[in-house]
C-alpha cells in the first residue's frame, strides 16, 4: 500500500501484470477490445442459453457478426456517435447485442430494466435526450408509445423482437436484416465509424436505481469501464476456461462488469433468473457467481432452512456442521472446533458445496452490505467469497477482498490504481480504524452527473474525489470496511447515531426472521418492521393463532416470540450498544420485494418509500 497525504489514504500498488494491462496497448475503446479481445475467440460458445430458459448457444463469432450488422443498420437510420439511445430491457442475447453495437460507433447506452413505471421511463428518456429507444417487447413499445407526446427528441422505437405488431416501430430482425445486406455493400461506414470512437466517449448514461426519490444519470466513459475490467482481469485471474451464472439485472452496472468480464477473457455466460439460481448452481455447476447479498441471504437461509427441516442423524450434522462452518468463517473456533470441522468436511460440508455445483472458484457478493452471518458461514464451507465495494458512480467497483484473503466482514483492499480515504464531517482525513465517510479516486470514478452540474458539484472535487456518501473505516491491514449510509443513519432524540445495517444484519440471523427494516429518526429509541419467515414462524406459532389485518400480523403470540427473538440478538456479545436495542416491532404479512416497490431492482430496502408506504403504522408504533 502506498501512503499519501495521510495514513489514510489507500491505493494498492499493482501487480507486475496489472502494470502490463495498464500500458497504452491495452484496449482503450470497446472497439478496440471487440477486435483484440473477443474475436480471436470466435468459435467458441459464449451463450450457452439465449437468456434464462431458452438454451441456444451463442459464439462469440456470432455476437461479432450480429454486432457488426446492427451496428451498420443503426448508422444507416441516422444514428450517431454521442447520440443518447434507450434500452428499457432484460437480460438476454439482445440486451447484449445492442449493448456492444451502440458501444461499437460511439453511441450512448441509457438502460432500464423492463418493469420500470412508464413516468421514470420518461423521466430518463426526456432527462437524457434519447433520440433512439429499444423495448423490450411490443407491451414496453405500447407503454413508449403512450409518453411519445412527452418525448420530442425521440424519433425511433426499436423492439427487440424479430418482428413487432407495434405501429411506427422497427424490429430488431428486420434491423439485423438490413445490416447484413448493407455489410455487403459498404462495410468500409462502419470501420470509419468505430476510428472515431476515443477513450474519453461517453459509453453509457446508467440512472440510479431509486434508493432516493429522483434518479441521476451517471456518466461513464470507455476509460472508466474498461480501466475496471482490466484491474478486475488481474485481480481475480479470470480465465478462459471460466463460467459465469448471470442474474442480476442487465442495465446495473455490477452485472454488465462481469458480463464484460466473461465477453473479454472468452469465458462462458450462462443467463439464469432468481427461481431457477439453486438448479442452475447445481445441474451447470459455474465457476464464477456475482450476486448480490440478498441473493447469498437466500441461498444461506435455504441452507438453513433444510438443515431444521431434516430429521434424524443426517438433521443433526447438517446443523452442527453449519454452526461449525460459521465459527471458523467468523475466526471464532478454538482448537476443538477446527478439528471437528475437518471431519466435518468430510462427512458433511464437501456435500454442501457440491449441491451448489461444487466447481465455484469466485463467489462476488457487491450491491450492498454482506450480512456477517452469511459471510462466516460461507467461508466456513469453504466457498471464495470476494465481497466487494462500489457503486455505479465508480464504474462500479472501488476495492474487492483478494482470493487470498479468507476473514469475514471487510471489502479488501481497493483496486489498482485506486485510492479510499475516509474523511470526518470537517473534511480532514479519519485515523487509522476511524468511521467517516469514505472518499474514493481512480480511473473508473464517473465524469459526473447528466445535465446535473449542482448534483455533481457535490459529491465530485476538481481533482477527482468521490463522495461516495457511505460510512467505513480502514484497518490496520488496510483494508476497507463499510459500516452504512450517512444518509441512512438514524438520530435518535438523545442525540445518539445508530446505523441501521449493522443492526438488521444481527436481527436476520434470527431463524425467524426473512427481512427487517430499522426505523426510529428523531424518537426515543429504535423500531423494528419485520417480516417473518413463514415456515419457521409456524412451527412455532400455529397459523390459526395468527391476526392477519390490512397487511399486518398482529397476533400476541407471534409479538411476544419475535419479542423474546430481538432480546435473544441484539446483546453486547453482537457488538450492539444500548441504542440499539428494538424498543418497539411490528410484523409485516408481506414481503419487501422490487414488485411491490420496496426494494431496488439489486434487491436494497428503499427506506423512503417503506417510510411513506407504511406512515400510518409508524405514527402507531411511536406514538404519533
Amino acid at each position: 500500500m502506498d501512503v499519501k497525504r495521510s495514513n489514510q489514504v489507500l491505493t494498492q500498488t499493482p501487480s507486475p501484470l496489472t502494470r502490463l494491462c495498464m500500458l497504452e496497448s491495452a484496449p482503450t475503446t470497446f472497439p478496440e477490445l471487440h477486435q483484440r479481445c473477443v474475436r480471436p475467440h470466435a468459435e467458441r460458445v459464449f451463450l450457452p442459453r439465449r437468456r434464462a430458459q431458452l438454451p441456444e448457444p451463442i459464439t462469440f463469432g456470432t455476437l461479432l457478426a450480429d454486432v457488426d450488422a446492427l451496428a451498420i443498420a443503426l448508422l444507416d437510420l441516422g444514428l450517431h456517435r454521442g447520440d443518447r439511445v434507450g434500452v428499457i430491457a432484460e437480460n438476454r442475447y439482445e440486451w447484449l447485442l445492442i449493448d456492444q453495437a451502440l458501444a461499437s460507433i460511439g453511441s450512448i447506452s441509457v438502460p432500464r430494466g423492463s418493469d420500470t413505471t412508464p413516468r421514470e421511463v420518461q423521466f430518463i428518456l426526456q432527462h437524457s435526450g434519447c433520440r433512439f429507444v429499444f423495448a423490450d417487447d411490443d407491451k414496453v413499445a405500447a407503454e413508449l408509445q403512450s409518453v411519445r407526446a412527452q418525448l420530442p427528441q425521440l424519433t425511433r422505437i426499436l423492439v427487440m423482437q424479430d418482428t413487432t405488431q407495434s405501429p411506427d416501430a422497427i424490429a430488431l430482425g428486420d434491423l439485423l436484416r438490413a445490416g447484413r445486406h448493407l455489410l455487403t455493400k459498404n462495410s468500409e461506414s462502419l470501420a470509419a465509424a468505430r476510428a472515431t470512437v476515443v477513450a474519453d466517449d461517453l459509453l453509457t448514461i446508467v440512472y440510479t436505481s431509486g434508493t432516493t426519490a429522483e434518479p441521476k444519470g451517471v456518466m461513464l466513459t470507455h476509460a472508466n469501464v474498461l480501466s475496471n475490467l482490466r484491474a478486475l482481469i488481474d485481480v481475480l485471474a479470470i480465465r478462459a476456461s471460466d463460467s459465469f451464472l448471470s442474474v442480476l439485472p442487465a442495465w446495473h452496472m455490477y452485472e454488465r462488469m462481469m458480463d464484460y468480464l466473461a465477453m473479454s477473457t472468452g469465458a462462458q455466460l450462462i443467463y439464469t433468473d432468481r427461481r431457477r439460481i439453486k438448479e442452475d448452481l447445481a445441474n451447470l455447476r459455474p465457476t464464477v457467481f456475482a450476486a448480490v447479498p440478498r441473493i447469498w441471504e437466500m441461498l444461506h437461509d435455504g441452507m438453513v432452512s433444510h438443515a431444521a427441516k431434516l430429521p434424524g442423524t443426517r438433521g443433526r450434522m447438517l446443523r452442527y456442521g453449519l454452526h461449525l462452518a460459521r465459527l471458523v468463517g467468523g475466526r471464532r473456533a478454538h482448537v476443538g472446533h477446527r478439528v471437528l470441522h475437518r471431519l466435518w468436511e468430510w462427512l458433511v460440508l464437501r456435500q454442501v458445496r457440491a449441491s451448489l455445483g461444487g466447481r465455484l472458484r469466485l463467489c462476488v457478493s457487491g450491491g450492498g452490505s454482506l450480512p456477517a452471518h452469511v459471510d462466516e458461514t460461507m467461508l466456513g464451507l469453504g466457498l471464495p467469497m470476494r465481497n466487494g465495494y462500489g457503486l455505479t458512480e465508480t464504474s462500479p467497483v472501488a476495492s474487492l477482498r483478494l482470493p487470498e484473503q479468507h476473514d469475514p466482514g471487510h471489502i479488501g483492499p481497493p483496486l489498482p490504481h485506486t485510492s479510499i480515504q475516509p474523511r470526518r464531517a470537517d473534511g480532514t482525513d479519519c485515523a487509522r480504524g476511524e468511521t467517516g465517510v469514505l472518499w474514493i479516486r481512480g480511473p473508473q470514478v464517473m465524469r459526473g452527473y447528466y445535465a446535473n452540474p449542482t448534483k455533481t458539484a457535490e459529491v465530485l472535487t476538481v481533482d477527482g474525489w468521490f463522495n461516495s456518501g457511505d460510512l467505513g473505516h480502514v484497518d490496520a491491514r488496510g483494508n476497507v470496511w463499510i459500516t452504512g449510509r450517512a444518509k441512512d443513519t438514524i438520530v435518535l432524540v438523545g442525540g445518539e447515531n445508530v446505523e441501521p445495517e449493522p443492526v438488521e444484519s444481527v436481527i436476520k440471523t434470527s431463524k425467524l426472521v426473512e427481512q427487517v427494516v430499522c426505523v426510529g429518526q428523531d424518537q426515543k429509541s429504535l423500531g423494528a418492521l419485520i417480516v417473518p419467515r413463514m415456515d419457521a414462524l409456524e412451527r412455532e406459532v400455529p397459523r390459526s393463532r395468527w391476526d392477519v389485518r390490512d397487511g399486518v400480523l398482529h397476533g400476541r403470540e407471534v409479538q411476544a416470540l419475535l419479542r423474546r427473538e430481538l432480546d435473544r440478538v441484539l446483546v453486547r456479545e453482537n457488538g450492539m450498544r444500548p441504542c440499539d436495542r428494538v424498543a418497539s416491532l411490528r410484523v409485516l404479512a408481506e414481503p419487501l420485494t422490487p414488485e411491490n416497490g420496496l426494494l431496488t431492482q439489486t434487491m436494497k430496502v428503499r427506506r423512503h418509500v417503506v417510510a411513506q408506504r407504511y406512515a400510518g403504522l409508524l405514527a402507531e408504533m411511536f406514538g404519533g
